[in-house]
């Protein structure tokens, strides 16, 4: 069982937990996630299974969309409304527009600092860790974009906005500094994915009973194949003795392909019936040509 689940994770479970409640369903065979979502968080969850999992670092580069919802006027650990409150302020003095500012100042290119209770490792550590533990977490400071941001609705003291943002953004980190430019402190109360990139959306996103109903069924339409999501590949057809060779890490010279192909072309190897066999680069070959050097090899 190989393939992609794009799951609209449900609220109160970790994307570990996600994991264990599939596998519980599929058998335990190998799966990992694209882009953690804490409990609090709902939406996209893309699910790689099986040799698919080879693919992840391929997609880490994917932008996302989501959509807030903040609470001013109060401070927690966690930055959200699982956390332990810190501080309450009165929001009275606040206006609408004054809210709309604020959160519509907070686009482009940011510093911003990773929460406490966040997966960030300080000498192979998880930030969470530390936290839960009552230790110290150190600073840990990124630059990251965020753009596309919408306001939705202002319903003081809660705002909603959706927005788009670079990988590794923390949306409860801008949630603290909108209250902070506000000066009445804010956290996340909701949290939504909308996608991943273009290429994992909320729309065609499975809930977790949608699975459950299919498992007993043994129906298995939810599980995409890795090769139609590659979209930036360019495919090659393989041969039966290309795949042999390119099972075992070897460079395969480049026959003619409808699709075309220059030096460093990113190569996703399919049989004639869509399988995707591997993937990899095109690279100068002994012959003077091109070869396909597999990178991951799925099968």
């Amino acid at each position: 069982m190989n393939g992609v689940i794009v799951i609209d994770k449900p609220r109160g479970i970790a994307s570990n937990g996600v994991l264990n409640r599939l596998k519980g369903l599929l058998g335990k065979v190998k799966m990992g996630f694209l882009g953690t979502l804490d409990p609090l968080a709902t939406g996209v969850l893309p699910v790689f299974v099986g040799k698919a999992t080879k693919l992840i670092p391929s997609f880490e580069h994917l932008d996302k969309a989501y959509r807030v919802t903040i609470e001013l006027g109060i401070r927690t650990d966690t930055l959200d409304a699982e956390g332990r409150c810190l501080e309450r302020r009165g929001t009275e003095q606040l206006t609408e527009s004054a809210v709309e500012r604020a959160i519509l100042a907070h686009q482009g290119e940011l510093r911003q600092r990773a929460p406490d209770y966040s997966a960030v490792k300080h000498g192979g550590v998880a930030g969470y860790k530390l936290a839960r533990q009552g230790k110290a977490v150190p600073v840990a400071v990124r630059t990251v974009r965020v753009w596309d941001v919408s306001i939705e609705s202002i319903d003081l003291p809660r705002a909603t906005f959706s927005l788009a943002c670079s990988p590794g953004t923390y949306v409860r980190s801008l949630a603290a500094d909108v209250g902070e430019a506000l000066g009445v402190g804010a956290i996340v109360t909701a949290l939504r994915r909308l996608r991943c990139g273009d290429t994992f959306l909320l729309e065609n996103a499975v809930t977790i009973e949608e699975i459950e109903e299919a498992a007993v069924r043994k129906e298995y339409g939810f599980l995409l194949n890795p090769a139609d999501l590659l979209a930036d590949y360019v495919p090659y057809w393989v041969e039966e003795a290309e795949e042999r060779d390119l099972r075992h890490g070897k460079v395969v010279p480049l026959r003619s392909s409808p699709a075309p192909i220059a030096l460093e072309s990113k190569l996703k190897a399919l049989r004639p019936g869509g399988t995707l066999i591997a993937v990899g680069e095109a690279v100068p070959n002994a012959q003077g040509g091109l070869g396909f050097q597999p990178t991951k090899v799925l099968v």
